[in-house]
């Protein structure tokens, strides 16, 4: 399954419909601080959820078809959605614009393979692979004023020409739970998309954690659990972790991460066995911690679409633009999601030939896509355009301090896997550009010279 279009409207914000279109496997959303590159993220995470509710029959909210022409639809009326918003952390507060009273309007466009709707045991030929899901949640109030909220949810089959066929209303129903969450008899039901935000916390056993580790050992438990599993699916996740991380033997040495259990504390510890020692997780640098405990909240949330906020954090360039590649192999195998959603303020994370612009216009969110080559304009390190013309090398200084120079002139210079620069003035007025060690050799230049002038004087005398 994968997300092919997504719109939001009336989420915290968005005031008008916002649109995510033309989804592919990655998809990296780039703006300034306070656009709602979050919300959008956030907005998705709610529409999972509203999904999930129909697979809660047992709870009893009540099921109405409202539309049989065109839909297979439901209305949720729900005795303590209230309670599920808040244990969600969605407050009604915070998600409805109370003022004007306008529904949470969510729609996506999903493309749902023949082994997923055997999954679901769903008994219906698709005329095609395209499926839409609308919802909506509504906050309303009864006579006596008590809040309450309802939730409406349609669902339809696009044909080649976008019409939208009937369907039995259980079908409908089923369908969309299953999208929601995974059901498989081999493990517990989770959820189709999880949300990895900037605390990096994607559940409540890591909150109330007391530790501030990196990786906090309910995540250690569930890499040790994926390691041990009768699953293949699962177990599948644990080998992926340790190829990928491997890819890192260039600044950890030889060897591989491995996971041991001790059965007095329940507790289970990640380490790095090389071949002249095991080093816990917690004695490594904190990039490659952070790496690692990404990629584990990444692929042992066993859902099949991921969002991460800002990966770029506390990493190094050099080690972003790896990040870039593991995220594209991740997508690719079995083990990993079928897609992911990116915010980020780094140029590095870039996938394809478009990446999503998020700006306001008119005071209002407003999102589109645009060529790869404009990414810089669009994050904190914004490009100076080459005064040469369009066909000039891009190469720039950010305020940051990031220095951008083309593919071909890091090879010459002997940065391919990064490194730092130094400018210095010319006595002609130009300025160069020297790697760390050209700029030291100049300090041995000057040694020599002065030796030379030493020398000079000392013969004299």
């Amino acid at each position: 399954m994968q997300i092919k279009r997504f719109a939001v409207k009336g989420f915290k914000n968005f005031n008008e419909e916002v649109v995510l279109d033309d989804l592919g496997k990655i998809a990296v959303i780039h703006g300034e601080n306070n656009v709602g590159k979050s919300n959008l993220l956030e907005a998705m995470q709610l529409f999972f959820k509203l999904l999930s509710l129909n697979g809660l029959d047992q709870d009893g909210f009540e099921h109405k078809v409202v539309d049989k022409v065109k839909f297979g639809s439901v209305i949720i009326r729900f005795s303590i959605l209230k309670e599920r918003l808040e244990d969600w952390g969605f407050l009604p507060t915070e998600i409805f614009n109370l003022d004007s009273s306008k529904p949470i309007e969510l729609s996506a466009i999903f493309t749902v393979s023949p082994e997923e709707l055997k999954q679901a045991a769903i008994q219906v030929l698709f005329p095609t692979s395209e499926v839409q899901v609308d919802a909506q949640l509504r906050y309303i109030q009864d006579i006596q004023g008590k809040t309450k909220y309802q939730v409406t949810q349609k669902l339809g089959e696009l044909s080649q020409h976008h019409d939208v066929f009937t369907r039995d209303q259980t079908h409908s129903i089923r369908l969309a739970a299953f999208w929601a969450r995974k059901m498989s008899p081999q493990q517990e039901a989770t959820d189709r998309f999880v949300l990895i935000k900037l605390d990096r916390h994607i559940s409540v056993d890591e909150i109330e954690e007391k530790t501030r580790a990196i990786i906090p050992q309910s995540l250690s438990l569930q890499l040790y659990d994926a390691r041990d599993s009768t699953d293949p699916s699962i177990s599948q996740k644990w080998k992926l972790f340790v190829k990928i991380m491997q890819k890192f033997n260039d600044i950890l040495g030889d060897g591989e991460f491995v996971l041991t259990f001790k059965r007095q504390t329940n507790r289970a510890n990640l380490a790095f066995d090389s071949t002249a020692t095991r080093i816990p997780i917690n004695l490594l640098g904190s990039g490659i911690q952070q790496i690692a405990a990404l990629i584990a909240r990444l692929l042992m949330s066993n859902a099949t679409v991921v969002a991460i906020e800002e990966p770029e954090l506390n990493l190094r360039y050099t080690l972003q633009l790896r990040l870039r590649e593991i995220f594209q192999e991740i997508v690719e195998d079995p083990a990993g999601p079928q897609q992911i959603f990116l915010t980020s303020h780094s140029p590095a994370f870039e996938f394809g030939e478009y990446f999503y612009a998020m700006r306001k216009v008119n005071g209002l969110p407003h999102i589109e896509k645009r060529p790869i080559k404009e990414a810089g304009l669009f994050t904190q390190d914004a490009a100076i355009s080459p005064l040469a013309g369009q066909k000039a090398p891009l190469c720039y200084v950010s305020t940051e301090g990031l220095v951008k120079v083309p593919d071909r002139i890091c090879e010459m210079l002997g940065l391919e896997e990064g490194g730092g620069v130094v400018f210095v003035e010319r006595k002609d007025g130009h300025v160069a550009m020297l790697t760390d060690d050209q700029f030291m050799d100049l300090f041995e230049e000057e040694k020599e010279e002065k030796e030379e002038e030493d020398s000079e004087v000392t013969n004299h005398g």
